[in-house]
């Protein structure tokens, strides 16, 4: 292997052990607790590091005595687009995918 190869590959495990991505995708293991399972890492993270914007929480209000469901909420097994901040403290999800 040549050189140039080899600071190739020092260089990119290093950026890659930076973790530089901002953002990256998991799965809801569970809702309550909140557990997802980061896609790039397989770490799972919980309550109170995981966390999710109001637009992805179960939302129904009552209209002429009926139920209606304005937004279903996370299930197991949904995909989400997480928000890492505090450098990677703490998750939040911001959307479905």
């Amino acid at each position: 292997m040549e050189l140039i190869d080899q600071l190739k590959l020092i260089i990119n495990d290093t950026v890659s052990a930076m973790d530089l991505l901002d953002t990256g995708y998991a799965t809801v293991v569970s809702t309550s607790p909140l557990i997802f399972k980061i896609q790039a890492t397989q770490l799972e993270v919980m309550e109170p590091v995981a966390a999710m914007v109001d637009n992805l929480r179960y939302r129904a209000v009552t209209v002429q005595g009926e139920t209606v469901v304005i937004n279903p909420g996370l299930k197991v097994g949904d995909k989400v687009l997480l928000l890492k901040v505090n450098a990677g403290q703490d998750y939040i999800a911001i959307s479905k995918v």
